[in-house]
């Protein structure tokens, strides 16, 4: 078994390596900005004009700030993190060059060899995609729908007709008390609607059906399962083992290559 590097542990410290070259190189930066004392030092010696009978009893004879650091010492620190970041990524992009792995559904080799840079951007597009298959319009639940291919392939229509009554104000009265000699006839009136006709709608939809929506779903979420193992099968190609941050900081700092 190789113990060569793979390439899913080389992206596992990429990032880690990007945000620590970045920080080394911005307090760098904030270094050369604003401690420009640290690149230098300096020695003060006192030497009194007086003779040894003077009266100057300054003690103070000598002064030292020593030097911390140098320009060059910094930048080399500096390359160093820079250098390793710069070579992740070279070795990144040169094994994805033989980072490849089938896409298999299910027992069907759909392409071979299939680049890790296209696997792992399919997982977004896939992603991408689905939220537009979330909003797919399906069937209105509780209707009976049939397919009407006289309208038009995928079109659906409803098999009984929606009816609804057209009605009309009419007025009904009943004799509660009939007349007498004496007292006229006690009548109760009101008022109620009437049918006078119909109307009946029938509804067509090019929608789909809330199971056909699912399916969809369904295997969108396989395909990408797929794509993600395959992905995984390409990361496990080793890592290209190349340098070249030393000879890019070398000529920077120098303008010569090491």
């Amino acid at each position: 078994m190789s113990n060569k590097p793979k390439l899913h542990e080389l992206l596992a410290v990429e990032n880690d390596l990007d945000n620590v070259s970045k920080k080394v190189v911005q307090e760098a930066s904030n270094t050369f900005k604003t401690k420009g004392q640290l690149f230098s030092g300096a020695v003060r010696i006192y030497k009194s004009l007086e003779d040894e009978n003077g009266k100057d009893d300054y003690s103070a004879l000598t002064e030292t700030r020593d030097l911390e650091t140098t320009v060059f010492d910094k930048l080399q620190y500096v390359g160093l993190s820079v250098g390793r970041y710069w070579d992740a990524v070279l070795q990144k992009e040169s094994t994805n060059q033989i980072a490849v792995a089938d896409l298999d559904l299910d027992g069907v080799v759909l392409a071979t060899d299939v680049p890790a840079t296209f696997l792992l951007g399919m997982e977004k597009r896939l992603s991408d995609l689905r939220k537009m298959y979330e909003q797919i319009p399906t069937l209105t639940p509780g209707v009976k729908w049939i397919k009407d291919p006289d309208s038009g392939a995928n079109v659906y229509k409803t098999e009984q007709p929606d009816k609804k009554y057209r009605t009309r104000k009419a007025f009904r009265h009943q004799v509660l008390v009939e007349p007498t000699e004496h007292h006229p006839a006690q009548i109760e009136k009101w008022e109620e609607n009437e049918n006078i006709g119909t109307f009946e709608t029938t509804h067509w939809s090019g929608a789909i059906t809330t199971n056909e929506k699912s399916e969809m779903l369904g295997r969108i979420d396989k395909l990408t399962r797929a794509v993600k193992k395959a992905r995984q099968r390409a990361n496990t190609a080793e890592v290209k083992k190349v340098n070249v941050a030393r000879k890019l900081i070398d000529y920077i700092n120098t303008g010569n290559f090491s």
